[in-house]
């Protein structure tokens, strides 16, 4: 036997047990061991149901896509965001009040009105 094939055994055999250890006494097992056998039946029907209406199952396929179209000579090249350099590339350092925007500190601006104020 393969390893594949005595692992599922194996497990059989251990589910088996665990059944048996419910139907002894054990009633906590129940709810859970009752999980794959309903996931077992729902996949079972829902196969049934294909096999009876007929669908049959399409073949699978591993391949690359299709290469893409190279692009019409008349159309326009996609626009790219342009690159901001980071401090390592020689950018200046971003100042805490550059990060703040629009939004600047309200004495500074309270002080730019103090004078109009009087």
């Amino acid at each position: 036997m393969r390893v594949t094939r005595v692992t599922a055994v194996m497990a059989f055999v251990f589910y088996v047990f665990l059944w048996v250890l419910a139907l002894n006494g054990v009633s906590s097992l129940v709810p859970v061991l009752a999980v794959p056998l309903v996931i077992a039946l729902l996949v079972a029907v829902g196969v049934w149901l294909n096999r009876f209406m007929g669908i049959t199952p399409r073949a699978q396929r591993f391949q690359e896509p299709p290469p893409a179209p190279p692009a019409q000579s008349g159309a326009p090249p996609p626009l790219e965001a342009p690159e901001r350099p980071t401090p390592s590339e020689g950018a200046p350092p971003v100042s805490p009040a550059d990060r703040a925007g629009p939004h600047r500190d309200v004495d500074a601006a309270s002080s730019d009105l103090g004078d109009a104020s009087r």
